[in-house]
């Protein structure tokens, strides 16, 4: 069923892909579509076709392809771009960030395959150990009426409470994960970037995210000839990513007080330092548009290139966590069998 989906999701976006380029080419939106359908899946084909009883209809594209399975920062690239008079573009960009996050996604689940595997072996060595070799141990001390060293003792107590310490563990870490949950999701957008921003490790990471996209946008927004208020309204009307949505909003009500548009990015924690200086120079030489977009472009490649060291070292470290775990494991059967061998001597 898994399977199915992902290759329903993988089809949907090289469907608006291909979109993308035949409107490039100077197809006309109904030509498009009606020859994307001719290769398209049975499903594909009604969704199609739901798109197009949508356009008859007056709505938008963004509005349009609600029901196909993009991730919310992809259809919002949809909605700008349309906005801006650049779908073709629109349409390309966002099947290349949900290619880019699926295939992100394949990345992890790659990597972390060979450590769930030791970790299900883990599990089976601990139920073998409870159910036959800590069994056998202790029969073995009561047959030679003695008790066991200190240490083996230890590691026996061990193996028996450790299936429940683990799975108290996981019920706890479960039950206090939908709890923070819950209590996040009734935040508001900037109150839920805030607890992020909490957290040092990921802090400099949402902070150039949230510039990334904010620069991006506006870059080619203002390059249509929009004023920055008239950009900041763009922002403000679509609904895919509320924290833009309420952003622009706070922005445009600052802006209508009086308040300096590279005063206000500079007293906010969520964006870089940088930002603010690349807006007042933009600014000064008239190039805002341009720069915002360059600098996204920046922000873009760093991004990327720290996840792929992030994914890069991920892996070494669970293979490290999970090998001593099993080490110690080994350990556990291993030291009293030679104090065993060392009482009989």
């Amino acid at each position: 069923m898994g399977t199915v989906r992902e290759k329903q999701k993988v089809e949907q976006v090289q469907f608006l892909k291909r979109l993308g380029e035949l409107l490039n080419k100077g197809y006309e939106m109904d030509q498009a579509l009606s020859f994307l359908a001719v290769h398209a899946s049975r499903e594909l084909q009604g969704k199609i076709t739901g798109l197009k009883k949508d356009l008859r209809e007056g709505k938008t594209l963004w509005q349009s392809i609600e029901p196909f399975s993009l991730p919310g920062e992809a259809q919002s690239f949809v909605y700008f771009y349309e906005e801006q008079g650049e779908l073709s573009e629109g349409l390309v960009s966002a099947a290349q960030l949900a290619e880019k996050r699926a295939y992100t996604k394949k990345q992890l689940q790659k990597l972390l395959r060979y450590p769930i595997f030791l970790l299900w072996g883990a599990a089976v060595v601990l139920i073998v150990l409870n159910q036959f070799v800590v069994p056998h141990f202790k029969s073995l001390y009561a047959t030679m009426e003695s008790s066991p060293p200190w240490l083996t003792q230890f590691f026996f107590q061990f193996l028996t409470y450790i299936p429940y310490m683990l799975i108290g563990l996981a019920m706890v870490g479960f039950i206090a994960s939908m709890l923070i949950w819950k209590q996040y999701k009734k935040r508001s957008p900037h109150d839920q970037i805030a607890v992020f921003l909490k957290i040092k490790p990921i802090k400099a990471t949402v902070q150039q995210a949230i510039s990334y996209y904010f620069s991006l946008q506006l870059g080619r927004l203002l390059e249509t000839g929009m004023s920055l208020q008239q950009a900041l309204n763009v922002f403000e009307g679509q609904d895919y990513l509320r924290f833009f949505k309420e952003e622009a909003r706070w922005m445009n009500n600052e802006l209508e007080r009086g308040e300096s548009f590279i005063a206000y990015i500079k007293e906010k924690p969520y964006y870089l330092d940088e930002l603010a200086a690349i807006v007042e120079n933009g600014m000064r030489t008239g190039t805002i548009a341009s720069d915002l977009q360059q600098y996204s472009e920046w922000l873009y490649q760093e991004m990327d290139d720290r996840l792929q060291k992030g994914v890069v070292w991920l892996q070494p470290v669970l293979l490290l966590a999970i090998g001593a775990f099993v080490f110690g494991l080994f350990l556990v059967v291993m030291l009293p069998m030679f104090e065993m061998i060392g009482s009989l001597e």
